[in-house]
């Protein structure tokens, strides 16, 4: 990972070309310039500054009517995130802040130093998420497939796109909450100490702040060990008993939350509200078949490892039950309420980017997977074939990817089959492609409507 990043350079040019803070970025990020640098969290100084802050994208506010004596224009401007990732960016961010002031560097929050600095927390946060995932798999499994489950979680997945092409991007540092959550929810049940549910509440608190739809993870403490409607009562009856534990998770939860409220009231005058205008989630007309199979931004058509693990669910349903209930009833849920949403591909990006965040939940069913398959003589060689197959292809249509070959939002059947597997394009190549290529109909999307009939099979 380390070589990746370094090798790519994404910073290199964040002057002229930012490749790191840059579209849903702006947004994550935006809270940090927007009080230490400009100190004016209601982006006033966008209208009034000479820097067409648009152009570049350094602010991507979402506009409101207003009828505010102090807002001459008529609008507020709110940003579009919650700011849970300006938290964890925070100290690097400083870092960054300092190094500007003391080079030559100029200290306007999208300089060089903190594109670079957004880099290093990537790698540092990921870090801390693979480090507890091995401590949670050691729990149930073997040193070796415990290993080979963390490769191929990390090299054969879209995470390792997001964690070295679109490092600021959310993707790998929900990846490493969500996977310290659950160690710890494991630790919390078994040990019944109060500092675990100190570590929950704080972790839960921030993994919601950073993507709101994240607090489906708290099913898997209310889950995990529980295999009979018995056990589930026995569980409730425990969080009774525990309420000092329950009221400890929920007030540091909320106290995390708690500057996304203050900043809500401040610039809206409403202590919860919806930043994401005009977009909704459909229940009514779920894409669950397009989210997880589609071409243009199918789970298991781009990240296809994951099979695995999905199969990996009823190994656990035979030989470790304690997790199949937890992870089952939460991934679908999850696959439910994400395909749900109007642009259930998910704008831009390599695979279907949501599901990378819970791939620490999901390496439970691959270690079993492998647990199970790779002890079988008859099998092991074709499973471990098949692996490193699938860990190749990610490798190579991420780099398709970073080259624009796999297209972020508009591929079809033939444009993915016109350049399965091509590193280089010759001219005919890129003709059919633009010609392949399918753009989604974002009014019809966005009012819930199927803008186009997908047929997986």
């Amino acid at each position: 990972m380390i070589w990746t990043t370094f090798n790519l350079k994404k910073w290199k040019h964040a002057e002229t070309e930012a490749k790191i803070i840059t579209w849903d970025v702006t947004s994550y990020y935006g809270y940090l310039p927007a009080a230490f640098i400009h100190y004016d969290l209601s982006l006033g100084f966008v209208d009034t500054d000479s820097v067409d802050y648009a152009a570049k994208h350094q602010f991507w506010p979402e506009r409101l009517n207003s009828e505010l004596e102090s807002d001459p224009k008529g609008e507020i401007k709110v940003i579009k995130t919650t700011m849970g990732l300006s938290f964890m960016y925070a100290p690097f961010f400083f870092m960054a802040h300092g190094f500007a002031h003391l080079s030559k560097y100029e200290p306007n929050g999208f300089s060089q130093p903190y594109e670079f600095f957004l880099v290093v927390s990537c790698l540092f946060y990921l870090f801390i998420g693979l480090y507890y995932l091995r401590k949670l798999l050691l729990f149930t499994f073997s040193e070796w497939v415990t290993s080979l489950t963390m490769v191929t979680i990390l090299a054969g997945t879209n995470l390792y796109y997001y964690a070295s092409a679109e490092p600021a991007m959310s993707h790998a540092f929900s990846f490493s909450l969500i996977t310290c959550f659950i160690y710890q929810s494991v630790l919390w049940l078994s040990e019944k100490k109060i500092k675990r549910a100190i570590y929950l509440g704080l972790l839960g608190g921030l993994i919601v702040l950073i993507r709101p739809v994240n607090v489906l993870i708290f099913l898997f403490p209310l889950l995990y060990n529980v295999t009979t409607a018995k056990q589930f009562i026995e569980r409730i009856n425990y969080f009774t008993c525990k309420w000092k534990h329950i009221i400890t998770i929920a007030f540091l939860g909320f106290f995390v939350l708690l500057p996304q409220f203050i900043y809500w009231k401040l610039i809206t005058g409403s202590w919860l509200f919806n930043s994401y205008v005009g977009e909704r989630f459909y229940f009514n007309n779920q894409h669950i078949i397009e989210g997880l199979f589609s071409y243009r931004k199918g789970w298991l058509t781009y990240t296809p490892i994951m099979i695995f693990a999905c199969i990996g669910l009823l190994f656990l349903f035979k030989k470790e039950r304690k997790y199949f209930l937890s992870i089952s009833v939460f991934l679908c849920t999850n696959i439910f309420v994400l395909y749900s949403w109007w642009s259930w591909w998910y704008g831009g990006g390599f695979g279907s980017r949501p599901m990378i965040d819970c791939y620490g939940l999901l390496a439970i069913p691959m270690a079993s997977f492998y647990s199970v398959t790779l002890r079988k003589k008859l099998v092991l060689i074709p499973i471990f074939s098949i692996g490193i197959a699938l860990i190749t292809l990610n490798q190579i249509q991420t780099f398709q990817h970073r080259r624009g070959i796999i297209h972020w939002d508009s591929m079809t059947k033939k444009a993915y089959w016109n350049v399965f597997l091509k590193m280089n394009m010759r001219a005919d190549d890129w003709d059919r492609q633009e010609r392949y290529l399918k753009p989604p109909d974002q009014i019809k999307a966005r009012a819930g409507e199927d803008e186009y009939d997908f047929n997986p099979f």
